[in-house]
């Protein structure tokens, strides 16, 4: 959205710097007049001597916050109709129908190369993949691109070599022309690999291994993909998975690349393996220090404070006398001082004093339990809370896995202490009782304000606490929010040494990118997690199933039955109830094999986990599970199972985040239990009652996909329900038709059609022809914070003008000109803050946003927009901000944004700030998923509002606008959510 087109000359010439560069380029990547601008310069160039010409403008992406162009649909599609490469009209076959194959001209395919390479990344075009050394400065910035004559580029093109000219380009450093070049080939993995090449190059290691999977599925052996893929492993953090993959590769590949391959991955090995091997030895020495006082190396120490700080407590507690007490004084002092305070050192003087002829066997029994000899935890600790031995106690209590059985005294031993590494230990586990009580705010409170408590050399301390507030935060579905207390955490545990827990962090890690719809990421990680599993046998058990039931839930989404079963069956069961996810998957696969013996596993693992007590969220989930596992073989129980489910969900808090899940999920399985036995009537009205809607008697349309089921139903004007349920062999794709044709046709003649299209179909844009007036129905029947009452209000609230950072890089929109009146109250400027904004918001009866939107999974899980900074920075406007916020004028709110409409990828909800302003009272919201265009945007928004207070409905009025602009454009991806 922006008024850039006077600058492409001086772009061109390469006389835009900084931040006007940036901004233009930004602008390039939407602009269709420019993008043919820059075509013809580009064809004078070359037409009069490109070598006598300026050089092509060089793009970089990197410093760019926005999301890349291949982290959604939407971006896809717009950069893949750039074209910065069209032939001229002179009678030459445009760029984009030349054939794909190599030109075999030498002189065509030669390339000016430097003897060494300053990119590691690997491009599938033959004469730019030799192996040169890989050699770069110790300097800071982007490396510079290799000096490639212009002519070779001409004739590149000339000769019609795409996949030549992009690797030219990307080699010249010129991304963006690149990318350009290999969005406009066909689908194949050369392009996938050489995008993915492009991905690295810009620092965007999650869609580099997206692209490199995409690929290899298609071609096993591609090396270049093979390569791509190792370094996306890399950068992601997953340092054995990555030397796996180089080591296979040096076995198929050139004798140079293998050699180079084999390299990098000795060198990706040695520090994990240096790090496994100093936590074994800091294990051992934390038990000879807790069985014999044996002293800790100060290379230890220095190396794993915290950790060694951990055993310290246990030593302390085991030691029998006061000789082997006072022995710790100088590892306290050590610990003392890295921490700051004199804690440590206190509580031996004080402990010292204690009568050690009752100490001394609470001692000895201690250290047969923190060594795990056995011993009865509960016992030891009533025996020394008896005798006064209260630090004792307070260890048994922990080792025994019993602090919560009796929490406020286990935190008033805590709190007694003083001590910040105790204090957060109590809080931990008053957090984790809260959680099992369903009080999760109050856990994330108490986890919140534990955190002030962390500093210097309380890292594992810390680290655990983060990684509470994490899983909780995932939890709760606040995936967003749930990064930076993992990432915090995540880098404590690696800093300090504790390679045990670097696995847990990475087991969330998976979670949340499963959460998130990055199955081939949660796929990577889980792997990484198989290559690092721990040596105790129990331990070793629990970690290995967790990860092979990962991997079985994501075979079951990638419609890989075969492959589910094999990882289900690869797992034993540790003596330990099956998990919630192992049984979804369990279900799942009775429904697709119609196996007896799946639904008796599912059934039996079922119920072994409710003996095990649960939760009432996870109670209502397990009741989902087995109703989903029986409703093909016994319907009726099924159905009343599904019934059963839904019903003790709504009794849940909405914070539960069982909940949502367990109502969303049986609503699917009851709408294709509808659908499989013909009733698309009974199948309407349950998506329609989902969202707390009457059920359509006309004019609607539902669309549901459930792993390899995927339905479409359409009501036309005269009531007949027309149905189609498939089988899928594959997950829906991102450019999918799902309105079968005979649908479409069904509901041509209405004047307006509501759409029930459930998670994750709810938000996508071209469902139906541009000539059809259509909205999306969504929301929760349980979960809206609907105002009590209705307060019409006149105010129309319009927020423009805002001035966004300038480290996002964003060009300036065009100043907002729309009319206003006495009623409108306008936000721009320096008023245009997250924190005004949610202010004025309750008392509007219209909202319009004409600023930037953004979608950067950093900020939001779903888009967000791009405001005014706050005092302390924060400048986003977040759907996550406008939970609980409450309009009671039930506002139209017009979002004039580019990817405002655009929803997060859950499976179980369609989360959007479209949603979250119906959510919060809106009657209706207008937003698109796609590119805005600023010149346009405000007359379209202006006219349409227009129509909605002249009387027309809101899809019409958009309609209406959209067919008066010509039906297409950006126009025509503009959504209505109701």
């Amino acid at each position: 959205m922006t008024r850039r087109c006077d600058d492409i000359d001086r772009y061109f010439d390469g006389e835009l710097e900084g931040d006007a560069r940036a901004a233009f380029e930004g602008h390039l990547v939407e602009c269709a007049r420019c993008q043919q601008a820059l075509h013809v310069l580009m064809q004078l160039q070359v037409a009069t001597g490109p070598e006598a010409a300026p050089a092509a403008p060089v793009i970089s992406l990197t410093a760019r916050k926005r999301r890349g162009w291949w982290a959604a649909v939407p971006l896809l599609a717009a950069a893949a109709a750039l074209a910065l490469y069209l032939r001229g009209p002179g009678g030459e076959p445009e760029l984009g129908h030349v054939p794909e194959g190599m030109s075999q001209e030498p002189d065509v395919l030669s390339l000016t190369l430097m003897p060494t390479r300053g990119v590691e990344a690997r491009l599938s075009f033959a004469p730019a993949d030799v192996h040169r050394d890989y050699a770069v400065l110790r300097a800071g910035g982007p490396v510079a691109g290799e000096p490639i004559p212009l002519s070779e580029l001409s004739r590149l093109e000339q000769a019609g070599e795409l996949r030549g000219l992009a690797a030219a380009h990307a080699l010249r450093g010129e991304l963006a022309q690149a990318q350009a070049v290999l969005l406009r080939l066909g689908p194949s993995p050369d392009r996938d690999s050489d995008l993915a090449a492009l991905a690295l190059m810009q620092g965007q290691a999650e869609p580099a291994l997206a692209l490199a999977d995409a690929a290899l599925a298609a071609a096993p052996e591609h090396l270049q993909a093979r390569w791509n893929r190792a370094l996306a492993l890399r950068e992601l953090g997953l340092p054995r998975l990555a030397a796996d993959a180089l080591e296979q590769l040096a076995a198929a590949d050139t004798p140079a690349w293998g050699a180079e391959a084999r390299a990098q991955a000795a060198a990706l090995r040695s520090s994990p393996a240096a790090r496994e091997r100093l936590f074994a030895d800091v294990q051992a020495a934390g038990a000879a220090l807790v069985e014999r006082g044996e002293p800790i190396a100060e290379a230890t120490i220095a190396a794993a404070p915290s950790l060694v700080r951990l055993y310290f407590y246990d030593a302390v507690r085991a030691a029998p006398t006061p000789a082997r007490l006072l022995a710790l004084a100088p590892l306290a002092e050590r610990l003392d001082r890295l921490a700051g305070g004199h804690v440590l050192g206190d509580m031996l003087q004080k402990t010292a004093k204690s009568p050690f002829a009752r100490r001394g066997p609470l001692a000895e029994a201690y250290a047969e339990l923190a060594l795990g000899r056995g011993g009865d935890g509960a016992d030891l600790a009533a025996r020394a809370q008896a005798a006064g031995q209260t630090d004792i106690a307070l260890g048994a209590l922990v080792h025994a896995g019993l602090a919560r059985a009796d929490l406020a005294r286990f935190t008033k031993l805590a709190e007694s202490t003083g001590d910040p590494w105790l204090r957060m230990l109590a809080a931990q586990e008053r957090a984790a009782a809260q959680v099992d009580a369903g009080d999760y705010a109050a856990a994330e409170a108490t986890l919140t304000a534990a955190r002030a408590l962390c500093g210097p050399g309380l890292g594992y301390r810390c680290a655990r606490l983060e990684l509470a507030h994490a899983e909780l935060l995932a939890l709760m579905h606040r995936l967003t929010e749930a990064a930076a207390p993992l990432d915090a955490g995540a880098l404590r545990v690696t800093q300090d040494q504790h390679w045990g827990a670097e696995t847990t962090f990475l087991q969330l890690r998976a979670e949340l990118a499963r959460l998130r719809g990055a199955f081939g990421l949660a796929r990577a990680i889980t792997g990484e997690t198989l290559l690092r599993l721990p040596g105790a046998a129990a331990a070793r058990c629990r970690a290995e199933r967790h990860a092979r039931d990962v991997l079985a839930g994501l075979a079951i989404v990638a419609l890989d039955v075969a492959g589910a079963r094999r990882e289900l069956q690869a797992a034993s069961d540790c003596e330990l109830p099956p998990s919630l996810p192992r049984l979804f998957v369990q279900a799942d696969l009775a429904r697709m094999s119609g196996d007896r013996r799946d639904i008796d596993a599912a059934l039996a693992g079922l119920q072994a986990l409710r003996a095990a007590g649960l939760r009432p969220g996870e109670a209502a989930l397990a009741a989902h599970i087995e109703g989903r596992a029986r409703i093909a073989g016994e319907p009726e129980v099924g159905r009343a199972l599904l019934r059963e489910a839904i019903a003790a969900a709504r009794e849940l808090p909405r914070s539960d985040p069982h909940a949502l899940k367990t109502i969303s999920f049986s609503y699917a399985s009851l709408v294709l239990d509808a659908a499989a036995r013909g009733d698309h009537a009974a199948a309407l009205g349950l998506l329609a009652e989902e969202v707390g809607a009457p059920a359509p008697t006309s004019c609607a349309l539902g669309l549901v996909v459930d792993h390899e089921r995927s339905y479409s139903v359409a009501l036309g004007q005269a009531g007949l329900a027309l149905g189609s349920l498939v089988t899928r062999t594959a997950p829906v794709a991102a450019d999918e038709a799902l309105v079968p044709a005979d649908a479409i046709a069904a509901v041509r003649a209405c004047p307006e059609v509501a759409v029930f299209a459930r998670p994750p179909l709810a938000g996508r844009p071209g469902l139906l022809p541009p000539e059809i007036a259509w909205s999306y129905r969504v929301g929760h029947q349980s979960s809206g914070t609907l105002p009590n009452k209705h307060a019409p209000s006149d105010i129309r609230l319009v927020v423009a003008d805002a001035a966004a950072p300038a480290g996002l890089g964003l060009p300036r929109l065009s100043p907002w000109t729309g009319a206003s009146d006495a009623a409108t109250r306008l936000l721009t400027g320096s008023e245009a803050t997250p924190a005004r904004v949610l202010e004025a918001l309750p008392t509007a009866g219209e909202i319009e946003f004409h600023v930037h939107g953004l979608v950067d999974l950093g900020v939001s899980d779903a888009s967000f927009l791009a405001l005014t900074p706050e005092a302390d920075g924060r400048h986003a406007l977040t759907a996550g901000q406008l939970r609980g916020v409450a309009l009671p004028a039930r506002p139209v709110v017009i979002l004039g944004a580019c990817h405002a409409g655009q929803v997060a990828p859950y499976l179980h909800q369609a989360w959007s700030l479209p949603v979250a302003f119906l959510e919060a009272g809106a009657q209706v919201v207008i937003a698109s998923p796609a590119p805005v265009e600023d010149r346009e945007a405000g007359p379209f928004f202006d006219a349409v509002r227009a129509r909605i207070r002249g009387g027309a409905s809101p899809a019409v009025a958009v309609r209406d606008e959209r067919i008066l602009r010509g039906g297409a454009g950006w126009a025509a991806h503009v959504l209505v959510f109701e």
